[in-house]
């Protein structure tokens, strides 16, 4: 961008004001919505379809809720967003739910109209809700073509009401789903106003190269990464690290549990004294995780639900063992037969799996290396990318490129 710098693009976008706008008349022009400019699967799956597909679409991001200090994540992805020249919109810096979502509604109608979307793609319920309310607000932006990408399998918890209304208003719109999971529990809602179901497109993750493999693996190093809700099961870590402690004898063992979130303060009283000699440390989301995961020895989902389980696919990608539960969605990732795999919140056999991927490192990475050439095959960001553009070129019709 001649005569701007890359610091004062990245610092307007995170601000939330937009750069200059994409010239191209012919090109779809699609507004991707998220929650927030932060951790998040949703998140994450916006920003790599913006990567993979700005050539052939032009792109805008909307945040409903805008942050005064973002994250690492939160930069990071900023960062790409200002490399890439995609306009950035932010919605409410106030309380969601006391009125914040008006206002959020009204500035996405603003953002939709400035940026001329021929496409609102939402991620998340937050998302949808704000985008209902804007079809209140705004008639123009009800003529809006919406794409919902339905991201988990556990959908409007404590706000079925709330839910059931905004499935009514964005009935007209097309959805896809990352599992099968998820496409179940968005036709579960209940609602007057008929759709299809949802077609499901697996989230894909591009590949990396392998690195060497470690002589010797110590410390041992074992990774959480995930917010801090009860989804994820961080509640759960106490007990499992617990049990894992007891039934092995190493105590060269480092545990990272990366993430944030309203269950951070109880994490860190549970985890006072749970694994003498071990190090155990709580730190903020890790950006582009993905590509570290060669870090870490081994990685522990103890997930209640997931839309599908990014992080899962990235593990096996990464050979990195994997200890998780049988939760809906990640079921989709994880054969019934992976033997790391134990029941939803059943920490005693999750604290065994770990001790048993401490105690022999070489033979677990044995078990996941296989998983790297179905995962490829599984879940191709290339084949994402293409059933993305296929939706918006629906959505657009004839006159686009």
């Amino acid at each position: 961008m001649p005569g701007v710098s890359a610091s004062a693009v990245l610092d307007r976008t995170l601000r939330g004001s937009p750069g200059p706008l994409p010239a191209s008349p012919r090109k779809p022009r699609v507004l991707q919505v998220i929650t927030k400019l932060d951790l998040g699967g949703a998140e994450s799956v916006a920003v790599d379809l913006i990567g993979a597909l700005r050539d052939e679409v032009d792109f805008a991001v909307f945040a409903v809720m805008a942050l005064d200090e973002p994250s690492r994540v939160g930069r990071d992805m900023a960062a790409r967003l200002a490399a890439w020249n995609v306009p950035f919109f932010a919605g409410t810096r106030g309380r969601f739910k006391s009125g914040g979502v008006v206002v959020a509604a009204a500035k996405l109608a603003r953002a939709s109209r400035r940026f001329g979307a021929d496409v609102v793609h939402l991620h998340t319920e937050v998302p949808e809700l704000t985008c209902a309310v804007a079809t209140v607000l705004s008639p123009g932006f009800r003529r809006r073509a919406i794409l919902r990408t339905v991201h988990n399998c556990e959908l409007w918890i404590d706000w079925g009401g709330i839910g059931r209304w905004v499935t009514g208003r964005l009935a007209r719109g097309t959805a896809i789903a990352v599992s099968q999971a998820a496409a179940d529990a968005d036709e579960a809602i209940v609602t007057r106003a008929t759709r299809p179901r949802a077609e499901v497109v697996p989230n894909g993750v591009a590949p990396r190269p392998l690195g060497p493999p470690k002589a010797n693996v110590s410390p041992f190093r074992l990774l959480f990464a995930a917010r801090f809700v009860p989804a994820k099961g961080p509640d759960l870590l106490p007990a499992i690290l617990k049990a894992a402690h007891a039934r092995t004898s190493r105590r060269d063992v480092e545990v990272t549990i990366a993430g944030a979130g309203p269950l951070e303060e109880d994490l860190r009283r549970g985890l006072a004294g749970v694994a003498p000699g071990w190090t155990i440390a709580i730190v903020p989301p890790i950006e582009q995780l993905g590509a570290r995961l060669g870090e870490w020895d081994g990685v522990l989902m103890p997930s209640r639900f997931e839309g599908l389980g990014l992080l899962a696919i990235e593990a096996f990608l990464a050979g990195v063992p994997l200890v998780a539960t049988d939760a809906p969605g990640l079921d989709e990732v994880i054969a019934p037969d992976y033997p790391l795999r134990a029941a939803v919140d059943d920490v005693q056999s999750l604290g065994a799996l770990v001790a048993a991927v401490i105690d022999e490192p070489k033979r677990a990475a044995a078990w996941v290396a296989p998983l790297r050439d179905e995962m490829i095959g599984r879940f191709s960001s290339e084949r994402m990318a293409a059933a993305y553009a296929a939706a918006y070129r629906s959505l657009v019709g004839p006159g686009h490129a």
